[in-house]
């Protein structure tokens, strides 16, 4: 193949198919006829095809010709789709949606989601929040969200649709001169400490898979304090006053006084969902819960399992 056709040949192209008279295609253009023939020789030898049959009778489409006919109409007709939606992106007012989001995903999943969404959804604004599971649903459930990044489980809401994008797997915080010096510990092994968290509820947060855990291991935690936050909580796991199952993605940077554990058995998780509103078109939802669940898990690009 030649260089490639421009979108004029193929207008050109085009108007010479429907009219089978180079002059009559000329003049349907507004051009005189050699730009006409021109245009058709360059778009053959860009192809490397004949396209129409030129004789004494007249101008006839080859079979290469028909079937080029054909492409070149799906080809102008995609480009004039293409214009229309960059067009309507481009009138539209932006659209913008409130989101929430728990610790754990703020730090590193959420930014690196929001980067390509924002690539791939120029038309929304984010307004992004951060705070605890609880505070997040009510807001959720007072309209004051559109959608929240929350742990799991969660009730089922009239109106609100949700998909986990993440199970986050829990790792120990211990003081850094703890017994239990190993890379890889036993929940177990924490039956007779004292733990930190971040709230008592059963419901919300990570309780439900802290208590979840330690059942499974063979013991209830014998929780000391409450702390609203992680500084407080590592505050108090490095001067030695407890111990804590907090994320995964809390471990990934180093905390004076703290050392934390993976934990063996059993392995010991909590739920991440996306949860909205059902005025969020799905679409924008599923674009949101699939970039969160890849920034996450650092994997391939899946699709979540519904909640």
């Amino acid at each position: 193949m030649g260089i490639d056709p421009t979108f004029q040949q193929l207008r050109v192209f085009l108007a010479v198919a429907d009219e089978l008279h180079f002059g009559r295609a000329a003049a349907r253009m507004h051009m005189a006829q050699p730009p006409v023939t021109r245009h058709v020789r360059a778009l053959e030898a860009a192809v490397g095809a004949t396209l129409f049959d030129r004789s004494a009778r007249g101008v006839r489409l080859t079979p290469a010709g028909a079937l080029f006919r054909q492409e070149a109409e799906a080809i102008l007709e995609r480009w004039r789709q293409a214009g229309d939606r960059v067009r309507d992106v481009a009138e539209a007012p932006a659209r913008s949606v409130t989101l929430g989001c728990v610790e754990a995903m703020a730090v590193h999943a959420l930014p690196r989601a929001i980067i390509r969404l924002r690539a791939l959804r120029p038309d929304v604004m984010w307004e992004l929040r951060e705070g605890h599971t609880a505070d997040l649903l009510a807001g959720l459930v007072a309209e004051r969200y559109d959608c929240v990044v929350v742990r799991g489980p969660i009730p089922a809401g009239e109106g609100i649709d949700s998909v986990v994008v993440h199970n986050d797997e829990l790792v120990a915080a211990l003081p850094a001169g703890h017994r239990l010096a190993a890379a890889e510990i036993p929940l177990s092994a924490l039956a007779g400490e004292d733990f930190v968290v971040y709230e008592r509820r059963v419901d919300h947060g990570l309780l439900p898979a802290i208590l979840s855990g330690c059942a499974q291991a063979g013991f209830v935690p014998r929780i000391r304090y409450e702390a609203l936050g992680t500084p407080l909580v590592l505050g108090l796991v490095a001067a030695g006053d407890g111990v804590a199952l907090l994320s995964a993605a809390v471990a990934r940077g180093p905390h004076r006084g703290v050392r934390f554990a993976r934990i063996s058995t059993p392995r010991t998780v909590s739920p991440i969902l996306l949860a909205w509103r059902r005025e969020l078109p799905d679409e924008l939802a599923h674009q949101l819960a699939n970039l969160l669940h890849r920034a996450a898990e650092g994997g391939e690009d899946e699709t979540p399992g519904r909640a």
